[in-house]
Protein backbone atom coordinates (compact mmCIF):
# COMPACT_ATOMS: atom_id res chain seq x y z
CA UNK A 1 0.00 0.00 0.00
CA UNK A 2 2.75 2.66 0.60
CA UNK A 3 4.82 1.45 -2.14
CA UNK A 4 1.65 2.09 -4.13
CA UNK A 5 0.68 5.80 -2.36
CA UNK A 6 4.29 6.78 -2.78
CA UNK A 7 4.22 5.60 -6.46
CA UNK A 8 1.22 7.96 -7.07
CA UNK A 9 2.71 11.09 -4.70
CA UNK A 10 5.70 11.28 -7.42
CA UNK A 11 3.55 11.01 -10.41
CA UNK A 12 1.77 13.59 -9.05
CA UNK A 13 4.17 16.14 -8.04
CA UNK A 14 6.17 15.16 -11.44
CA UNK A 15 2.92 16.76 -13.51
CA UNK A 16 3.24 19.62 -11.46
CA UNK A 17 6.86 20.00 -11.54
CA UNK A 18 6.57 19.59 -15.73
CA UNK A 19 3.42 22.45 -15.47
CA UNK A 20 5.15 24.64 -13.50
CA UNK A 21 8.30 24.35 -15.70
CA UNK A 22 6.52 24.99 -19.01
CA UNK A 23 4.64 27.67 -17.96
CA UNK A 24 8.10 29.44 -16.69
CA UNK A 25 9.21 29.15 -19.75
CA UNK A 26 6.39 30.42 -21.71
CA UNK A 27 6.39 33.18 -19.37
CA UNK A 28 10.34 33.96 -19.59
CA UNK A 29 9.38 33.61 -23.36
CA UNK A 30 6.07 35.79 -23.47
CA UNK A 31 6.94 38.21 -21.19
CA UNK A 32 3.84 40.45 -19.60
CA UNK A 33 0.90 39.08 -21.34
CA UNK A 34 1.51 35.61 -19.63
CA UNK A 35 1.45 36.78 -15.82
CA UNK A 36 -2.33 36.39 -15.15
CA UNK A 37 -1.65 32.47 -16.00
CA UNK A 38 1.43 32.11 -14.02
CA UNK A 39 -0.51 34.27 -11.05
CA UNK A 40 -3.58 31.54 -11.35
CA UNK A 41 -1.14 28.67 -11.07
CA UNK A 42 0.29 29.75 -8.34
CA UNK A 43 -2.95 30.11 -6.50
CA UNK A 44 -3.50 27.14 -7.99
CA UNK A 45 -0.18 25.68 -6.09
CA UNK A 46 -1.35 27.73 -2.96
CA UNK A 47 -4.46 26.11 -2.46
CA UNK A 48 -2.89 22.22 -3.08
CA UNK A 49 -0.47 23.48 -0.31
CA UNK A 50 -2.66 24.72 2.35
CA UNK A 51 -5.08 21.37 1.52
CA UNK A 52 -2.23 19.05 2.38
CA UNK A 53 -0.91 21.49 5.24
CA UNK A 54 -4.41 20.69 6.72
CA UNK A 55 -5.41 17.46 5.84
CA UNK A 56 -2.19 15.42 6.84
CA UNK A 57 -1.98 16.28 10.74
CA UNK A 58 -5.74 15.18 10.60
CA UNK A 59 -4.74 12.08 9.11
CA UNK A 60 -2.07 11.92 11.29
CA UNK A 61 -3.58 12.14 14.02
CA UNK A 62 -6.40 9.57 12.93
CA UNK A 63 -3.78 6.77 12.35
CA UNK A 64 -2.05 7.34 15.74
CA UNK A 65 -3.98 9.30 18.09
CA UNK A 66 -1.28 8.82 20.82
CA UNK A 67 1.60 10.76 19.05
CA UNK A 68 -1.20 13.02 18.09
CA UNK A 69 -2.08 13.59 21.71
CA UNK A 70 1.25 14.76 22.76
CA UNK A 71 1.34 17.31 19.55
CA UNK A 72 -2.13 18.60 21.30
CA UNK A 73 -0.40 18.79 24.47
CA UNK A 74 2.47 20.75 23.35
CA UNK A 75 0.10 23.22 20.69
CA UNK A 76 -2.12 23.65 24.56
CA UNK A 77 1.46 24.57 26.00
CA UNK A 78 2.09 27.06 23.47
CA UNK A 79 -1.18 28.79 23.91
CA UNK A 80 -0.24 29.00 27.89
CA UNK A 81 2.50 30.75 27.03
CA UNK A 82 1.29 33.06 24.57
CA UNK A 83 -1.44 33.98 27.08
CA UNK A 84 0.69 34.01 29.96
CA UNK A 85 3.16 36.84 27.43
CA UNK A 86 -0.12 38.57 26.61
CA UNK A 87 -1.83 38.84 29.59
CA UNK A 88 0.83 39.81 31.86
CA UNK A 89 4.27 40.40 30.18
CA UNK A 90 3.05 42.62 26.85
CA UNK A 91 1.68 45.88 27.31
CA UNK A 92 0.89 47.40 24.34
CA UNK A 93 1.56 51.03 25.25
CA UNK A 94 1.82 52.73 21.59
CA UNK A 95 3.91 56.15 21.61
CA UNK A 96 6.10 57.21 19.08
CA UNK A 97 6.39 58.15 15.38
CA UNK A 98 7.39 54.85 14.25
CA UNK A 99 3.77 53.29 15.68
CA UNK A 100 1.67 56.11 13.87
CA UNK A 101 3.65 55.83 10.55
CA UNK A 102 2.79 52.61 10.08
CA UNK A 103 -0.33 53.05 11.77
CA UNK A 104 0.08 50.38 14.47
CA UNK A 105 -2.83 50.07 16.74
CA UNK A 106 -2.87 48.71 20.14
CA UNK A 107 -4.02 45.50 19.93
CA UNK A 108 -1.11 44.79 17.24
CA UNK A 109 1.63 46.52 19.73
CA UNK A 110 0.42 43.90 22.42
CA UNK A 111 0.21 41.06 19.62
CA UNK A 112 3.53 41.96 18.39
CA UNK A 113 5.09 42.25 22.42
CA UNK A 114 3.92 38.93 22.82
CA UNK A 115 5.39 37.51 20.12
CA UNK A 116 8.62 38.91 21.44
CA UNK A 117 8.29 37.95 24.86
CA UNK A 118 7.40 34.24 23.64
CA UNK A 119 10.45 34.12 21.49
CA UNK A 120 12.94 35.34 24.59
CA UNK A 121 11.22 32.97 26.69
CA UNK A 122 11.65 29.98 24.59
CA UNK A 123 15.23 31.33 23.66
CA UNK A 124 16.16 31.27 27.56
CA UNK A 125 14.67 27.49 27.83
CA UNK A 126 16.84 26.61 24.62
CA UNK A 127 19.50 27.96 26.19
CA UNK A 128 18.98 26.76 30.12
CA UNK A 129 18.30 23.10 28.31
CA UNK A 130 21.42 23.13 26.24
CA UNK A 131 23.58 24.26 29.49
CA UNK A 132 21.04 21.08 31.50
CA UNK A 133 22.03 18.24 28.68
CA UNK A 134 26.14 19.30 28.97
CA UNK A 135 26.06 19.68 32.95
CA UNK A 136 24.18 15.98 33.13
CA UNK A 137 26.53 14.28 30.52
CA UNK A 138 29.26 14.92 32.93
CA UNK A 139 27.83 13.21 35.24
CA UNK A 140 27.05 10.01 33.57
Amino acid sequence: MKDKTATILRLFLAVLLVISAVLFVIFYTQGEAFTDTVMFWAYILLVITVVITVLFPIYFFITNPKKGLTVLVALAGFALLYAIAHFTLASGDITGEVYEKFEITEWASKFIGSMLYMTYILGGVAILSIFYAGISSLFK
